[in-house]
C-alpha cells in the first residue's frame, strides 16, 4: 500500500472509531445497523481492513455527517 494510501486508511479508521463511541453505539448495533458484521466493524478500526465507498456512504448518511469528515485527521 502507498503511504498515502495507509496514512487516510488510518484517518478514515480513526474517524470512524471516533463517530461511533461519541454516538455512544457499540460496534455490534453499529453492524446491525449497516447490516455488516461486528468483526467487519473490529477489522476496519483496527485497519485490518478497508471500507468500501458505498459502506463509506451508508457509514456518513448513519451518522448524518457528510462524507468528507471521514477523511479529515482528527
Amino acid at each position: 500500500m502507498e503511504n498515502k494510501e495507509i496514512k487516510y486508511h488510518n484517518i478514515i479508521a480513526e474517524n470512524i472509531k471516533k463517530l461511533r463511541t461519541n454516538a455512544k453505539l457499540s460496534q455490534e448495533k453499529m453492524a446491525e445497523n449497516l447490516n455488516c458484521s461486528r468483526e467487519f466493524i473490529s477489522r476496519v478500526e483496527n485497519c485490518r481492513e478497508r471500507v468500501s465507498l458505498n459502506m463509506l456512504l451508508k457509514i456518513a448518511e448513519m451518522f448524518d455527517v457528510n462524507p468528507s469528515i471521514l477523511f479529515i485527521q482528527p
